[in-house]
């Protein structure tokens, strides 16, 4: 027997685990373009109020689709990624003070919400997203707290 028919049954686990690899690194550098420069605000858990799924959002230019949930309260809105993307993208908390008016965009038959989400250090992220509850809990709370 040679040394290579030894090596034969563990390509399936080689080839598995370089995929993974591989995927952890894609997921960490696509959440350094948005997701991480949003560190600021960071929670230790994703919180367990109510979240929808987003179908499309668009975070600092990186397109996510189905993979982030989001949810509205009186803290602030929350974002999470979906379990395959948690690699870079902790749970956040972002407080009604930092996001901008949400403006809403018609492309053919869909409608996009965006808005702007202000950082520590003076910058802001854009974060465009395609669900109509969600923009209008935001509006509504910002309208609440006078913002």
């Amino acid at each position: 027997m040679s040394n290579y028919s030894l090596l034969l049954p563990l390509l399936p686990i080689l080839g598995i685990g370089g995929f993974v690899a591989f995927w952890c690194l894609i997921v960490k550098m696509l959440s350094l373009a948005g997701w991480q420069r949003l560190a600021q605000y960071q929670v230790p858990r994703p919180l367990e109020w109510p979240h929808t799924t987003l179908r499309l959002a668009k975070l600092g230019g990186i397109r996510y689709q189905n993979a982030i949930k989001a949810g509205a309260q009186a803290d602030g809105l929350s974002l999470k990624s979906m379990f395959m993307f948690r690699i870079g993208h902790p749970p956040l908390l972002i407080p009604w003070s930092a996001i901008g008016p949400v403006l809403a965009e018609k492309s053919f038959w869909s409608t996009f919400y965006t808005t702007t989400i202000r950082t520590e250090n003076g910058g802001s992220v854009s974060f465009m997203f395609s669900n109509e509850r969600l923009a209008d809990e935001v509006t509504a709370w910002q309208q609440l707290l006078g913002r």
